[in-house]
């Protein structure tokens, strides 16, 4: 197999770090050298190991296991320092509050871009096979990967140009900015900027090499993140192969209680299934205690995938097809089988919603819509057993 990029997301306190570490574990049991990228700067992944250090240098787990918790300011400033430090002398050349400079300095998109890149640079280290991404690639982020496709190699040429026609004039403009030696390396770090994200881009569009893992609690707010994340996801070209829920209550655990949020769990499940059908969800229970330490975190890695290879690709294509016929938009996705009719469709605001017939009584479906469609009116639809085709104008 291929080397691997795993990104787990979702909203924050689902468990992506447990979920991230129980992969990690389980990857060694099929002898693969793995390193995790933490960029939250929380770096709650180290309390789970339960290690104290929040040093950005490489951290050994165990054999075959490493960890590295980034900052990603800090990778900015190391990675661009010379486009920081035009940024950060122009700041101050306009009077601006040293700290609030050095808060406006930061590249816009590119900080929450850097999970990503440092992701790119250990994929390409031969003693890594998987590289687990524990972030939430920030909408941003993912457009900054277009950037590269955007501006064609004649543009590139003419940014060099303006750059050295600056370069000239540098004595002339550092009257009013400052920065006049900062030209040349900055000059570099641009064309090295548009490689690196044109090399991204590449990689991460790959499903056999790059898979997203989106992460949920049965409760609305994390299932309507992870609903929202598959669609972003695939807007952009990135594969989302799996979903974890995680924290589900056992059914034999069920008291007076608990009796209520077991029932609406099994909602929240099946809302999740039909909103992101056929993707695959595997569900972690909820214990009776922190997961913490590397015992229990290997418990949970073998709880999600028993014998499967986490490695593997669990699922390659979208959760919906979208094509232009005449003057509509045609809307297409696969619907679970226990789906029997289609009851109502309502746009309300920038998602649909569909009401669905199952075998446990009514469900909604939440479709996302990505801006395409937003101005757009659903008109007519058609459902066949296990597909539900929409047409949409403007």
């Amino acid at each position: 197999m291929s080397r691997r990029i795993i990104i787990v997301t979702g909203k924050g306190g689902v468990g992506k770090s447990v979920i991230s570490l129980a992969t990690a574990l389980k990857l060694l049991e099929h002898d693969y050298k793995v390193v995790l990228v933490s960029s939250d700067p929380a770096h709650t992944v180290l309390n789970y190991i339960e290690v104290k250090s929040k040093s950005d240098d490489v951290l050994n787990v165990c054999r075959n296991f490493d960890l590295i918790c980034i900052d990603p300011v800090l990778e900015v400033m190391r990675k661009f320092k010379a486009l920081s430090e035009y940024m950060l002398n122009w700041f101050r050349s306009r009077g601006v509050d040293e700290a609030l400079a050095y808060e406006l300095a930061m590249l816009p998109s590119v900080t929450e871009s850097m999970g990503l890149l440092k992701a790119l640079e250990l994929y390409e280290n031969p003693n890594y096979d998987v590289v687990i991404l524990d972030t939430v690639p920030s909408g941003e982020a993912l457009r900054l990967l277009y950037l590269p496709r955007i501006v064609s190699s004649v543009h590139k040429r003419l940014i060099r140009a303006s750059f050295t026609i600056t370069k000239t004039a540098s004595k002339f403009l550092s009257l009013f900015v400052g920065c006049g030696e900062y030209f040349n390396r900055m000059i570099s770090e641009e064309e090295g900027f548009f490689n690196v994200l044109e090399k991204l881009s590449q990689i991460i569009e790959k499903p056999e090499v790059t898979s997203v893992r989106v992460i949920a609690n049965p409760d609305a707010s994390s299932i309507d993140v992870a609903i929202r994340s598959v669609g972003y996801a695939q807007t952009f070209g990135l594969n989302v192969d799996l979903a974890v829920l995680n924290k589900y209550i056992p059914r034999e655990k069920s008291t007076e209680l608990l009796d209520t949020w077991i029932k609406n769990q099994e909602t929240y499940l099946k809302q999740l299934e039909s909103s992101i059908h056929p993707i695959p969800i595997k569900v972690l229970p909820l214990f009776n205690e922190e997961l913490r330490g590397i015992e229990k975190l290997r418990l949970a890695g073998n709880i999600i995938y028993g014998d499967e290879d986490p490695a593997k690709v669990f699922y390659t294509g979208k959760v919906m097809n979208i094509k232009r016929l005449g003057a509509e938009y045609v809307v297409e996705f696969s619907l679970p089988s226990d789906i029997t009719d289609c009851l109502d469709i309502i746009k309300q605001g920038d998602e649909l919603i569909i009401t669905l017939r199952s075998s446990i009584g009514l469900i909604e479906k939440i479709l996302p819509l990505p801006v395409m469609l937003r101005t757009a009116t659903p008109v007519r639809a058609e459902f066949e057993r296990g597909k539900l085709i929409i047409y949409f104008t403007r």
